[in-house]
């Protein structure tokens, strides 16, 4: 019995570390940078589907209504990307943005040089207002000034589940 009362201590500390040890050498979803490349580009995530119509961002806030809650496929130049995880981009035609989140289900390098790319993004379309707070975090995030920020702010964005990156 006194032997016991010695075992089981350890026995918990070896459970204990051996399930540490494997929660530690799993990836969480979206962890790793995964592409694909293609002819016309590198994809991160699922693909795009070949046969949806390609919108601008100018129809999309012509009547955001219409497409809000829908799967969209938009295209547009990349003008931001998440520089801490590479778990979003922000699309734009220079006055008009969506804020592209791939929901950690992929991420892309958050190191990438995004002058000059355009890139087409599928998933679904919304519009959030997000606090003062929020949109301080996405500034730092991307290596703006979060101290520009005031205020609520209204984000037009897409749940992706792809991005792909023209050539």
């Amino acid at each position: 019995m006194k032997n016991i009362k010695y075992l089981l201590p350890i026995l918990f500390l070896f459970i204990g570390l051996s399930v540490y040890a494997q929660n530690d050498d799993m990836k969480k979803e979206g962890e790793k940078v995964e592409a694909k490349e293609l002819t016309d580009g590198t994809l991160y995530g699922a693909d795009i589907n070949a046969d949806s119509k390609i919108l601008t961002i100018a129809e999309i806030y012509a009547d955001t209504t219409v497409f809000s809650g829908k799967t969209v496929v938009v295209k547009g130049s990349m003008s931001e990307l998440c520089r801490s995880g590479g778990c979003w981009t922000v699309i734009s035609d220079g006055s008009m943005n969506i804020r592209a989140l791939t929901l950690h289900k992929f991420i892309m390098p958050k190191e990438m040089d995004i002058t000059g790319k355009v890139a087409v993004v599928e998933g679904v379309f919304g519009v959030k207002e997000i606090t003062e707070e929020q949109a301080k975090h996405f500034a730092e995030e991307s290596g703006k000034d979060p101290n520009t920020i005031t205020g609520p702010q209204k984000m037009y964005r897409i749940s992706a589940t792809g991005i792909k990156i023209l050539k």
